[in-house]
């Protein structure tokens, strides 16, 4: 169903990628090494609940 809609729509969608391929917005380098701080973050989060339902099932 999904893919049926991407090949519909795929024209739509690769105008909408193309027009936000690059970002409007100048980010400083400070701002940049605060968002990879929180991408890290986010990641060890998922990775660390990941791992507390794989123990828990396998308990």
């Amino acid at each position: 169903m999904l893919a049926k809609f991407i090949e519909r729509n795929f024209k739509t969608i690769h105008e909408i990628n193309l027009k936000y391929s690059k970002p409007r917005l100048v980010v400083s380098r400070p701002v940049r090494i605060c968002l990879l701080i929180l991408r890290c973050y986010l990641l060890f989060l998922v990775l660390l609940l990941l791992y507390k339902f794989i123990t828990v099932l396998t308990a």
